[in-house]
């Protein structure tokens, strides 16, 4: 659920656009949803902002990176990764071929 001020339920998460589910829901025909990403992308980014002033981070650490390693060794995981990936690798050796070795 999305608020009017394009909040979600999950604290500090704001959307905007198709995720908002837009007020036009699915007639995003005839540049509905032009106005929908325009006028819930300026309430988000306010929203945010407002939030962004009263969040106050803490130390920041790379203690999660020695836990991840942990998680694998304890689990017999062998890998040259040095911390979680969000995302994997979806390029396959042709594309990789064409990359420019710029190092």
């Amino acid at each position: 659920m999305v608020n009017d001020r394009a909040e979600t339920s999950v604290s500090g998460f704001f959307v905007a656009g198709e995720v908002a589910g837009s007020v036009h829901e699915k007639n995003r025909l005839m540049g509905n949803s032009v106005r929908g990403y325009s006028v819930f992308g300026k309430r988000a980014g306010v929203s945010t902002a407002e939030y962004a002033r009263g969040v106050f981070p803490r130390k920041l650490t790379l203690d999660h990176v020695a836990h991840y390693s942990k998680m694998l060794t304890e689990e017999g995981v062998k890998t040259s990764n040095k911390a979680p990936i969000l995302l994997p690798d979806y390029r396959e050796k042709r594309v990789l071929s064409r990359s420019l070795d710029i190092l």
